[in-house]
């Protein structure tokens, strides 16, 4: 039997994302709710969860890109189908992030002096979402902590959606010849890994003066779209092979397994075993793995596709874009000296209280401009390439 059809809604795919987003939303909470210092608080490495949520993140995007949009006619139309991209992905991003922008601008005097080169300078790559494309600090910070922090990462999926677009194009032009894909997938991975590779060995003629080797070590592998893009091309070949004749066994054994991957590698990076350095691949592959039988009849698709989880995920790009901004609005003033059970106690309700008010937030950013934006700018778009609507799917992979 066929397991993955073209189109449609994958539920537990969208719950998955609800994961990712609560992964690295309680992450970050775990530190930012806290009621005294960092210190104090249990060595429990929470780091840990919100890798393992980005890479889930990414490992989706390359599936989902490569769901929604490999079956256009790439070879016919290469030009007019890059601008639909463009336009599908502006679309999908920037509703709700020009909201961002707008609050940031806000926040930041330094950034509100439009005649500033400086703020020019710094506004310019964050307004066109190129800042984590090159080794470049922003106030002297990497673009995951400027004053945009967590867009870093909308950054690298921009880099990623445009590769994708070339690398297609180009797949498309060549001669077909057996295992095709399966060449070509090699080579993307071989290539990738020795460029970073060569990256990290030239650090001392690629690095920008004042730039320390962990400034360095922590953009190339971590934040710019480089390495991420090892990732997003686990997720693109995953679904290649759920496009196989995968009999329904195998897909629902795939999906416990990934599954299980997941939780282990969080258990790992709980325990100590895996870190920032080591979690990110063992995270896509698992992620892969669950992909491949999404839509088997597995206890993990069940499991994801719960009504709660679900509208996590739908939400879930909102819920990430704004969640830096929801604890000072949630957190109780009191602080203590040592964490005991009070202090755990004041700690739980700063942490829960920023959770609920995140997710209230993020539900009236998606309703209120996400979704209309999206379906505005989209239908915009479809005229201007003389496109005929169709209404939006619903659910997952409407993107």
């Amino acid at each position: 039997m066929r397991n993955m059809k073209p189109k449609g809604e994958i539920a537990s795919l969208t719950g998955l994302r609800g994961v990712a987003a609560l992964l690295v939303v309680v992450a970050h909470y775990w530190s930012w709710t806290k009621v005294t210092t960092t210190e104090a608080l249990p060595n429990i490495p929470w780091a840990g969860a919100s890798d393992i949520g980005m890479a889930i993140f990414f490992t989706l995007s390359g599936f989902v890109i490569a769901l929604s949009y490999s079956h256009w006619d790439w070879r016919e139309r290469p030009a007019f189908n890059l601008v639909r991209l463009f336009f599908y992905r502006f679309a999908r991003l920037y509703p709700a992030y020009f909201v961002f922008i707008i609050m940031i601008v806000l926040t930041w005097p330094d950034l509100q002096d439009l005649s500033d080169p400086g703020a020019r300078s710094y506004l310019a790559p964050h307004l066109l979402l190129w800042q984590a494309w090159l080794p470049i600090k922003y106030g002297g910070e990497l673009a995951s902590n400027d004053h945009f922090h967590v867009s870093w990462s909308l950054s690298v999926e921009c880099a990623l959606y445009l590769g994708f677009g070339l690398g297609v194009v180009l797949v498309s032009m060549l001669p077909r010849w057996r295992y095709r894909t399966l060449m070509l997938g090699l080579v993307f991975f071989a290539a990738i890994w020795l460029l970073i590779d060569a990256a990290w060995t030239m650090r001392e003629i690629l690095m920008p003066d004042g730039w320390r080797e962990g400034d360095w070590y922590l953009w190339l592998f971590h934040f710019s779209p480089y390495t991420v893009a090892l990732q997003f091309g686990i997720g693109v070949a995953a679904y290649r092979i759920s496009l196989l004749r995968i009999p329904a066994p195998a897909a629902r054994l795939a999906s416990e397994l990934g599954f299980i991957g997941l939780v282990v590698v969080q258990g790992l990076c709980i325990a100590g075993w895996l870190d920032h350095t080591n979690d990110a691949l063992p995270a896509a592959l698992a992620t892969a793995t669950l992909m491949v039988g999404a839509r088997s009849a597995s206890v993990a698709n069940r499991l994801l596709s719960g009504r709660s989880i679900v509208y996590i995920g739908t939400i879930s790009y909102s819920l990430y874009l704004f969640h830096a901004m929801i604890p000072p609005l949630a957190l109780h003033a009191r602080s203590f000296e040592i964490y005991d059970q009070t202090a755990a106690f004041f700690h739980a309700v700063n942490l829960m209280s920023s959770i609920v008010l995140a997710i209230i937030f993020a539900t009236g950013v998606y309703h209120v401009v996400e979704v209309p934006g999206r379906r505005y700018i989209r239908a915009a778009a479809d005229r201007l390439l003389g496109i005929q609507r169709r209404p939006l799917e619903r659910g997952f992979p409407a993107e």
